[in-house]
């Protein structure tokens, strides 16, 4: 058996990890990455190239940090912080924030000086957090000595609504224009994390001064890129681990399933969310697979290979992939929803601010669920997340076998020929 060569010629691919947002879901990526991550580096596929929006962002950087340690003290280290997290240290609680938010949009809507409305919620306990979790000197040593390839970390720019792609590496990738991405080379600090994780009206917008070429005004980068596949395939990747937040296998085709009651604002903001963050993962799942199984193929190469030519872009190559997300639509909405009504249930100051905390978000349906899951920090839920994404990720590995890796569409996206 050649193991030895088969372990060499991969070490030398460069494994790309690409993490979504999601808020609180960011402890579902960190169960499936405490299974994913040590198993890769059993079989010499540790991930060195890391792309993330959002709080995907800020597990991307962590993994980046700490890339010297072993696989599984970094994954332990992961499952912990997660484990540690509270409502109290990512948001300033709701009932003292919303009063200085309305007096905020009260003095704006009446013109006083010195009064600005920016969001609805305060996340400066996040911010400090966000500074004991990352070691950013860690981090550029982990790059400097080429431990780690690239880190990216995606942000949406307020003015032009760009999505700008911070990327901080040792040795500077082919940064090709794109019509949609905006490339910039960067040393990643704490405020590109904290702007990739700024979604807009909830959050404030944060101001980035470096690099000079890119300073400004951003948000989230998951209202523009949740789910940065393009940015890790154009950054070099051979292969890809996507961890998704939500399912992508189609909705129900059950009859009256458009029926329902009267929609609210939370269900609108609901479909909103997954149009941003759902949907498209899915069509670039789908693209993806089919990009490996035709374009890939001699038969299928020549005019897309010419296309790409013409464009100034490299021909189209085979990038297997792993996925790991729920196995269905609401699985974690679901959770959310059981959790906080049982804790709900309970007489405590505690439970009368989730009570505020609900009714701000809507009330208690499913769509409301949905939404209360990526901003609803309890400690049960947070290890019911990690748990799911334990569950995920073993239960990939079991059904692929020797071989983790997928070429072609997923089976479940592909469905009965028309």
């Amino acid at each position: 058996m050649r193991i030895g060569a088969t372990i060499g010629m991969v070490k030398a691919e460069r494994i790309a990890l690409v993490l979504a947002g999601g808020g609180a879901r960011g402890a579902y990526e960190a169960g499936a990455l405490s299974v994913l991550v040590p198993e890769l580096d059993r079989r010499g596929q540790r991930p060195s190239l890391f792309v993330g929006t959002s709080v995907g962002a800020m597990n991307a950087a962590y993994l980046a940090a700490a890339h010297d340690r072993s696989a599984d003290d970094v994954a332990a280290g992961m499952l912990q912080r997660w484990r540690d997290v509270g409502s109290g240290h990512i948001m300033r609680p709701l009932h003292q924030h919303l009063i200085l938010a309305a007096t905020r949009y009260l003095g704006e809507a009446l013109s006083l000086p010195g009064f600005q409305f920016s969001s609805l919620l305060d996340p400066a306990p996040a911010e400090r957090r966000l500074q004991e979790w990352i070691d950013l000197s860690a981090l550029h040593r982990n790059i400097t000595q080429r431990s780690v390839d690239t880190l990216a970390v995606v942000a949406t720019a307020v003015r032009s609504g760009r999505t700008v792609v911070f990327v901080e590496s040792a040795v500077q990738p082919a940064l090709h224009r794109s019509h949609v991405l905006d490339y910039v080379p960067a040393t990643i600090d704490h405020v590109h994390l904290q702007a990739s994780a700024a979604l807009p009206v909830l959050f404030p917008p944060v101001r980035i001064e470096s690099p000079v070429e890119a300073h400004g005004w951003y948000v989230d980068g998951g209202t523009r890129l949740n789910t940065p596949i393009k940015p890790a395939l154009d950054l070099g990747a051979d292969r890809i681990v996507v961890i998704g937040t939500d399912s992508i296998t189609p909705p129900s085709d059950e009859p009256g399933r458009h029926e329902g009651s009267p929609p609210d604002l939370a269900d609108g903001a609901l479909h909103v969310l997954e149009g941003a963050l759902v949907d498209p993962l899915a069509e670039d799942i789908i693209t993806l697979g089919n990009i490996n199984l035709f374009y890939t193929d001699p038969a299928g190469t020549p005019a897309a290979q010419q296309y790409r030519q013409a464009r100034g872009k490299p021909p189209y190559r085979k990038v297997p992939y792993i996925f790991i997300a729920p196995d269905r639509r609401g699985a974690i909405g679901e959770h959310a929803l059981e959790i906080f009504r049982s804790s709900n249930r309970k007489l405590s100051l505690r439970s009368v601010r989730q009570r505020l905390f609900s009714q701000f978000l809507g009330g208690d349906s499913p769509a409301h669920g949905e939404l209360l899951s990526y901003l609803f920090f309890d400690p049960q839920y947070l290890n019911e997340l990690i748990a799911m994404g334990q569950h995920d990720a073993h239960h990939w590995l079991a059904t692929t076998g020797n071989d983790p890796w997928q070429i072609g569409p997923l089976p479940q996206l592909t469905g009965p020929p028309p």
